[in-house]
């Protein structure tokens, strides 16, 4: 059995010992989510990859430092037959003076693209608040529609008890009582397919948010939303992530696109080469000395075969593609908007006839339960009646939820349900903390083992 399971029934065994336990809220669902998320986790550290680009980038406009050591030996057996021994050592150092802007703009390029990175880690974070979202609303309707299964299936027990009863005295006949029992069966399996609905949702909910759901609480009243779609969707082409990530990815290809070109352009490199050598011939020391070189390297490419026509049109195909990228993504944040905003609409206004339903479909019962107690009704009109009322209930309770639904998918659409705006009472991951402990590629950050062990900590 799963640690979900294990405390899922476990809070059940308190419930029935008739012990208090603390409603999970709405908020505290998003809190866990956004500390023990999978798909969090794995995205950070795809960010903390991402920010090393910016160091290696960096790491191209600074001196390359590199020492070499070198032995041999050889025998003459031909001729002398005198062996031969050579030993040398050398440090060379160089360093890129000039290269048309390239290297700045490498780095120019990387430190965007730690943007857009951001930008998208931003948008998989408010996906997973509103997965969480999501699941806890939907195990909360399951657990009420479950309830008015379990109510109902009572009701009809009751119901087919008083038909027996007034079987036995002449007042009802074989028919009435069979079909109150074959309504009962049906609600019987009714309640059965409801509480594995809710099943599901819950493990929907512990994949999501890492527990088991245990006395969820009331949700909180609705957030604040727009007054109109275009006011919707002026928000969302403004601070969605995608939007944001879209347009920095533009912003990369462009640079990249000027770095293709910048590469017909000569480049000049600086190189200091100090060495020792030593040559022993048969065993004694023949030769020694020291050496030191400085050279400066002009290079202008004149023909590559055309690899740099070719770099130049991928860059510009490549730029031209992320723009397209750009117009998509308007347009599907566009449509996601719309979309929550239609349903949102759509639930409020289902909201308002189901209440209308349930008050006409109550009133109904109650007369023909009247009607019935005076021979004027059958049994099976008192039946129906009560499954109208049942059906409206139900229908509120799934309006309600998918109210609920719509409105976070809208925050979501607008780029606004993110950690920061819901005010989780956490402490949220920063990714600019890594950002600039790594950024000026510094030659040791931490221990390799430091870094093993915090891996092994987040997956204890």
């Amino acid at each position: 059995m799963n640690k979900g399971c294990q405390s899922f029934f476990g809070a059940l065994l308190l419930v029935c010992a008739g012990l208090p336990i603390a409603a999970d809220t709405l908020t505290d669902a998003m809190r866990l989510a956004y500390e023990t998320n999978p798909t969090l986790i794995l995205n950070r550290a795809a960010l903390r990859a991402t920010d090393e680009a910016v160091a290696l980038a960096r790491s191209g406009r600074r001196p390359q430092i590199a020492l070499q050591a070198t032995g041999s030996a050889a025998n003459d057996a031909g001729f002398s037959g005198i062996a031969t021994e050579t030993y040398s050592a050398s440090l060379n150092a160089s360093l890129n003076l000039y290269d048309g802007g390239r290297s700045r703009d490498a780095v120019e390029a990387a430190k965007t693209a730690v943007l857009a990175a951001r930008a998208s880690m931003e948008n998989i974070e408010q996906s997973v608040m509103l997965s969480a979202a999501q699941a806890f609303l939907t195990v909360r309707r399951d657990q009420q529609i479950v309830s008015l299964a379990r109510n109902n299936v009572d009701v009809l027990k009751q119901q087919l008890q008083a038909a027996e009863d007034r079987l036995a005295v002449g007042a009802a006949t074989r028919t009435e009582v069979a079909q109150t029992r074959a309504r009962m069966a049906a609600a019987q399996a009714v309640l059965a397919a409801n509480r594995g609905g809710l099943a599901i949702s819950a493990e929907s909910y512990i994949a999501v948010v890492g527990t088991a759901p245990v006395n969820l609480a009331y949700p909180p009243r609705l957030p604040e939303l727009p007054g109109s779609l275009a006011a919707a969707e002026e928000i969302a082409l403004r601070t969605h992530p995608l939007m944001v990530a879209s347009h920095l990815s533009e912003k990369v290809a462009a640079i990249d696109m000027r770095r293709a070109r910048n590469a017909r352009l000569p480049s000049l490199s600086a190189n200091v080469n100090i060495g020792y050598r030593e040559v022993y011939l048969g065993g004694s020391n023949l030769s020694s000395g020291d050496s030191s070189t400085a050279t400066l390297t002009l290079t202008q490419p004149i023909y590559t075969g055309g690899a740099l026509s070719a770099s130049i049109r991928q860059a510009g195909a490549t730029l031209e593609r992320r723009m397209a990228e750009t117009s998509n993504t308007r347009a599907q944040v566009r449509q996601q908007v719309s979309s929550a905003w239609f349903r949102l609409q759509i639930a409020r206004a289902s909201i308002s006839a189901n209440r209308l339903q349930i008050e006409a479909a109550q009133y109904a019962f109650e007369g023909i339960t009247e009607e019935a107690n005076l021979g004027a009704r059958t049994i099976l009109d008192t039946l129906n009646a009560k499954q109208e009322v049942l059906t409206a209930q139900n229908s509120l309770i799934t309006a309600k939820h998918d109210q609920r639904i719509a409105a976070y998918s809208l925050l979501s659409a607008m780029g606004l349900l993110t950690p920061d705006n819901l005010d989780l009472g956490i402490e949220l991951y920063d990714p600019a903390e890594n950002f600039n402990r790594v950024q000026n590629a510094p030659i040791r950050t931490f221990e390799a083992g430091k870094v093993l062990d915090n891996i092994a900590d987040r997956w204890q």
